[in-house]
């Protein structure tokens, strides 16, 4: 197993639970639904053919909803002798409307109302993540004016960014509502917030979700300066980040994505939270069966980074060649952790996780064991997914092989870096749990008889929280007798929190 998880974008090129098998056989670990596009009925569909597909492989699938946010876009545009839209040069004069209207003769409109309140003389209008590009050179009380820096094609629906422009629109819209209630209603895993500004909007969806009852974890997308800004208490907010470098190369300078990118991954680690980095890695394998030099490099730079998934988009969505992108973006993780797994100097990470300081500490002293002991896995039960979380976090050369009586937490836990979630019945205690987990770890491969293996365990297995034992075992020794699995195991007994 790599232990880089991947998330595929899912759309009209995996629509089949053909296409989806393979895409799993490849090492995808996550699937995305982009909320952007299609509707809740095509969504529902599509969630149908993933979990007929996840039951056939009978591996731990997660699904990640990417609610829209507050995105703006063009309103519909005509097409203008046959060019799919309307056709804009460097100087010409484009006229952005407050009123609905079909765009055409250098007029057009937007699906912000405020768009023309908003906006101020020498802002800048950037269209099509950036390839149309215009600067406002005056504005009257129904329409702003622009004159056009980088011409192109406008066509209905795509997407303007104002990198200079304080917007007043929610961060949370009546479409995001609607699908996150969906979300809720269908059980999925995860749920993406785009164009995150500050940590109240994902408080104000997890209270919504907390409402309902839901344990949908919170992603929060990082694609405007404001998120930069306030990183800290967004990172206290939410339950992982995605860097979203596509509206992020647009809002922020392109030179400083790989500087924030990497900064984001270091605050991630710290904090014992995942990290996704998202857009563009292997985008040329929408359309060709091979990536660039540079888009493998850029896998496996993330990898390096220390970010816990990479994501394809458009790749798997609608390319041309999806399962063939989920086997390079795994092939090229593999190498890379292959590579890192070389490198003799290698420092014990740091993880400051105030929700779990136990779990924490725990773990590092684990890390020094699977170093020192030269142990082939470690066996955590994590009922409620957070002891796994943080075990990914400390990166061990080793898979971390994750038990839970709960279906969500184990399709949650497959987004973690390292975990291999594994469902099992609640043990009556610590015994029953080795001679489990000894019997699982050999049926799966993972290690052989007499080879050494860490299980980390609690008093009261299926209660999150009660870490208090390390046991150091040799496969094949485990018994039906507590004194026998006793005797083949080393504990070490931990204070409670």
């Amino acid at each position: 197993m790599i232990r880089t998880k991947i998330i595929a974008t899912l759309g009209p090129a995996s629509s089949q639970v053909e296409t989806l098998l393979r895409l799993f056989e490849e090492g995808a670990d996550i699937c995305r639904l982009n909320f952007s596009h299609g509707t809740l009925a095509d969504h529902l569909q599509m969630l149908k053919s993933i979990r007929e597909a996840a039951r056939k492989v009978a591996e731990p699938i997660a699904v990640l909803g990417d609610l829209c946010g507050p995105k703006i876009r063009l309103g519909q545009v005509a097409d203008e002798e046959g060019s799919g839209g309307m056709k804009i040069g460097v100087g010409d004069v484009l006229r952005i409307q407050r009123q609905p209207i079909v765009g055409a003769k250098g007029g057009v409109s937007t699906t912000y109302a405020r768009f023309v309140d908003d906006v101020r003389v020498g802002d800048r209008v950037l269209v099509e993540d950036g390839l149309l590009r215009f600067i406002v050179t005056d504005r009257t009380s129904e329409e702003v004016i622009c004159a056009c820096m980088a011409g192109g094609v406008l066509k209905s629906a795509k997407g303007i960014n104002l990198p200079n422009t304080q917007v007043s629109v929610a961060s949370i819209t009546e479409k995001d509502w609607q699908c996150a209630d969906w979300a809720i209603e269908n059980d999925l895993d995860y749920l993406a917030l785009s164009f995150v500004r500050r940590a109240e909007d994902l408080i104000e969806l997890r209270r919504h979700l907390e409402k309902r009852g839901s344990g949908i974890r919170l992603i929060a997308k990082i694609e405007k300066a404001e998120a930069l800004q306030q990183m800290d208490a967004i990172l206290d907010a939410c339950d992982g980040l995605m860097v979203a470098r596509g509206d992020l190369g647009v809002e922020m300078d392109v030179a400083q994505v790989p500087i924030i990118q990497k900064d984001l991954i270091r605050r991630c680690q710290r904090a014992g939270k995942p990290v996704i980095v998202a857009t563009q890695m292997l985008q040329s394998m929408i359309e060709q069966s091979s990536p660039t030099r540079a888009e493998v490099s850029d896998v496996a730079n993330a990898v390096f980074d220390g970010a816990d998934a990479v994501m394809l988009s458009g790749e798997t969505s609608v390319g041309r060649y999806p399962a063939a992108a989920a086997h390079m973006m795994n092939h090229v993780a593999q190498v890379a952790e292959d590579y890192l797994d070389t490198l003799a100097t290698r420092e014990r990470p740091v993880v400051q996780d105030r929700e779990t300081p136990m779990s924490a500490a725990v773990a590092a002293g684990v890390w020094q064991i699977v170093h020192d002991l030269k142990v082939k896995l470690v066996a955590v039960w994590s009922q409620s997914g957070a002891t796994a979380r943080i075990f990914s976090k400390y990166r061990f050369p080793v898979p971390v092989v994750a038990f839970t009586t709960e279906a969500r937490t184990l399709r949650q836990m497959a987004l973690h870096f390292g975990v291999l979630p594994r469902a099992m019945p609640a043990p009556a205690g610590v015994q029953e749990l080795i001679s489990r987990a000894d019997e699982m770890v050999q049926r799966l491969g993972l290690a052989g008889a007499s080879d050494r293996i860490v299980i980390v365990a609690g008093p009261s297995m299926g209660v999150p929280g009660t870490v208090n034992q390390v046991i150091i075992h040799t496969v094949g020794q485990a018994s039906a007798t507590a004194d026998a699995a006793t005797a083949a195991s080393q504990v070490v007994e931990l204070e409670q929190p």
